[in-house]
């Protein structure tokens, strides 16, 4: 577990990236391989920006999901590091939690909340949203929702209530697999 907060930031800065289109700034997370993952409400078509410590680049829009809120970026030569994943199936009510991304044109910002509740959906059960107290602002969406270990539970993609939504980790992993099923990836 990590115990210093300003250590997690700084690790979690090197895997989360700032995403820029004509329609806003956002957060991506480095999934490896080249791809990114974000918000499809982030990337909704065009070009995508990304940005990496001071590093630039311009990405194509490989998969889009407007449903599940997800979309995923290919990038050449970014450097960065992928975060280890956590199912959200062991996921605790009460669990600290840290969103990481670039609020309000504010680079590599950290909040610290709690999960309040893992909403299922009614039909499957499948975990379909962590919500969490914790303070999201425009530019957190698409970001790292992670343990206290810096592992990724889900991604940032809503403020509900003054409660942050995130897709669980569970859901972004069927949809880069059924991407690649595509051959887009």
């Amino acid at each position: 577990m990590i115990r210093d907060t300003a250590s997690l930031a700084e690790r979690l800065a090197n895997s989360v990236v700032e995403i820029r289109t004509q329609r806003g700034n956002g957060t991506g997370i480095i999934w490896g391989g080249g791809l990114i993952v974000t918000n499809a409400h982030c990337a909704p078509g065009g070009d995508v920006h990304v940005t990496l410590g001071g590093t630039s680049l311009t990405g194509e829009l490989v998969a889009h999901a407007r449903d599940h809120d997800l979309a995923l970026v290919r990038i050449n030569s970014m450097r960065g590091t992928p975060l280890e994943l956590r199912s959200v199936s062991s996921a605790r009510v009460g669990e600290l939690v840290f969103a990481h991304g670039h609020p309000l044109g504010i680079r590599d910002s950290l909040a610290m909340g709690v999960i309040h509740a893992v909403a299922r959906h009614p039909r499957s059960h499948e975990p379909k949203f962590i919500v969490a107290d914790v303070r999201l602002a425009p530019g957190n969406s698409g970001g790292p929702l992670v343990d206290a270990e810096g592992r990724l539970l889900g991604v940032n993609s809503m403020v509900v209530n003054g409660l942050g939504v995130a897709i669980p980790t569970d859901a972004v992993v069927r949809f880069i697999e059924r991407a690649r099923a595509k051959r887009v990836a």
